[in-house]
């Protein structure tokens, strides 16, 4: 699965890459703008609240019969066509209200800009039908224990909005418009790829209205908290998009940069094994093993921080190198690279806190408790609206990335906190314990990533630039492996000896 992950965010980091080359600030924030909302109703309604609602209650209903699981697979799909169907009309024929609500009077006051944002979303929010029916097949086949194929299939998104962006732009009634329709091709093949892989597992949804099921009740009964949840956590990304559309022209294409590269180490750790975790702690709930659920949740929890924080201080050391390489090109130039490392080294240290919970959430969906993590996502957005505003007014945009990054730790602190009360013990000790080592761990790997600004000197150019990030780089996880053996970190040596083993294996 991290490798079906690995190879879709890599070709979303090229498809960034070239968006960045090929067009200029003004299009790409109204690009990111307009990709927002429909963005935001994919993460609720495909792999949000619905999703961990309906995984472990399907989980459940299917080691009880087949035919339960098959008839809430029917009832839910349909439920969900009617929700997209009303929901995507809406967003195609009256985006409108929609964006001004969302978006700063500055940035709307630039009529231009403001109208092709407008044109922009009613091209893609057909996207949230095909993404959210991709997330609900998704979670079908991964409760199934079929990761690979779901996990490849974003790869067809990012290659259709690659061949969209560098699609001559003459071949479009306006400059821009590629990129909305590279969203919708893009969105429909990701879902198709799935279809056979469903049917072949005996779970292809057909319609059906029944709703008074017990299990399709239940699925309702925790997504109605869940999605609350979510939502709050959700419109965090809507406030940031509110507060940023008030700054200067670019800034909004700056953090969207900042997010992909932060997205990449994300989703090849947290979204993983996030996603594994959910049907497996569910197995584990329902058959009444807190004990083992506690030692997984913590496990995992403890890999998770490990390679974050490894990962976060890389990318604070090697920020400006980093979006050189990827970014610095076409009509990406030198202040925009400046402008975006800057807010990279701000924003890298939310990883360690947002992974974190990404992992930790799903012990409580597994135990159909969406209700809490829902309170806790009002606390912190609540937390960041408050504190947004007061560092913006002195910091600006690092101000905005701060506070974000402070809502996130907040979350992961009252999520671990109260994990004891709702699930099960925690070795609280031991956890803090390794975190320490891991922080010890991540500042060497930081210091020998420096090693790049003497190699500077002695090669120039993009060659001596890509060289000298990969002897950086390679230094960098060398360190990882001996400092994780001089710290006691077993977890290092245990994957690498899987990894070795499987080599020999095959």
């Amino acid at each position: 699965m991290a490798f079906g992950t690995m190879t879709s965010r890599i070709l979303g980091q090229l498809r960034e890459s070239l968006l960045a080359a090929y067009f200029d600030k003004r299009i790409t924030d109204a690009w990111a703008a307009a990709f927002k909302l429909p963005n935001m109703f994919r993460r609720l309604l495909g792999e949000g609240s619905l999703s961990v609602s309906f995984i472990p209650v399907f989980v459940e209903s299917n080691l009880d019969s087949p035919a339960r699981a098959q008839n809430l697979v029917n009832s839910i799909y349909t439920f969900l066509l009617v929700i997209l169907g009303g929901l995507t009309t809406l967003g195609v024929l009256y985006p409108d209200p929609l964006l001004k609500l969302v978006l700063d009077a500055a940035y709307q006051m630039d009529t231009e800009k403001y109208l092709l944002t407008l044109r922009l979303t009613k091209i893609m929010f057909g996207f949230i039908f095909f993404i959210s029916s991709y997330a609900f097949m998704m979670g079908i086949l991964n409760a199934l224990g079929q990761f690979a194929l779901p996990a490849m299939a974003p790869t067809l998104w990012n290659m259709a909005m690659i061949v969209f962006t560098i699609l001559p732009h003459d071949l479009f009634p306006m400059q821009g418009d590629q990129l909305g329709w590279g969203v919708l091709v893009g969105g429909i093949l990701q879902a198709a790829i799935l279809v056979p892989a469903l049917r072949k597992a005996g779970y292809f949804p057909k319609f059906s209205l029944d709703f008074q099921n017990s299990d399709f009740k239940r699925v309702l009964r925790n997504m109605v908290p869940g999605l609350f949840g979510m939502g709050l956590l959700q419109f965090t990304t809507i406030i940031n998009l509110h507060f940023s559309s008030s700054l200067v022209e670019g800034t909004i294409s700056y953090i969207n940069y900042v997010d992909r590269l932060i997205e990449l180490p994300l989703s090849l750790i947290s979204v993983s094994l996030g996603t594994a975790l959910l049907p497996m702690l569910s197995g584990l709930f329902s058959k009444n093993d807190k004990a083992k659920m506690s030692a997984v949740t913590q496990q995992y929890l403890e890999l998770n921080l490990l390679l974050s924080m490894a990962a976060a201080a890389g990318l604070f050391v090697l920020a400006r190198p980093i979006v050189q390489l990827l970014f610095g090109r076409g009509q990406f130039g030198a202040e925009d690279v400046l402008n975006t490392a800057l807010i990279l080294k701000t924003y890298c240290w939310i990883m360690i806190f947002s992974s974190a919970v990404r992992v930790l959430t799903p012990a409580y969906y597994a135990i159909k408790n969406t209700w809490f993590p829902a309170v806790v996502s009002g606390v912190c957005l609540l937390a960041h609206v408050l504190l947004a505003p007061v560092l913006m007014g002195r910091y600006g945009v690092y101000g905005l990335m701060v506070s974000t990054t402070t809502s996130a730790a907040l979350n992961l602190f009252l999520l671990l906190g109260f994990y004891p009360r709702f699930i099960a013990g925690f070795q609280y000790f031991s956890f803090l314990k390794n975190a320490f080592r891991f922080a010890v761990l991540a500042i060497f790997i930081g210091a020998v990533a420096n090693i790049f600004f003497y190699l500077e000197a002695v090669l120039t150019g993009t060659v001596g630039l890509i060289l000298n990030l990969v002897v950086s780089i390679g230094a960098a996880g060398v360190m990882f492996v001996i400092g994780g053996k001089v710290l006691g970190i077993h977890s290092i040596g245990d994957i690498l000896g899987r990894i070795w083993r499987k080599i020999l294996r095959r």
